[in-house]
């Protein structure tokens, strides 16, 4: 079984090919085009560590 992708940047995520879809509480949900409809993946930011 697959899991989801998470990057620890936007500027990772849009070189992989993904486009901002929207906002989470600690990062932001990206996703792209692919043959069988939508991929997400997850921006993990991580503040203050």
């Amino acid at each position: 079984m697959a899991g989801i992708m998470t990057f620890p940047t936007i500027k990772e995520a849009l070189h992989a090919g993904f486009h901002v879809y929207d906002r989470t509480e600690n990062g932001y949900l990206v996703r792209t085009r692919t043959a069988g409809g939508f991929a997400l993946a997850l921006v993990v930011v991580r503040r203050g560590v």
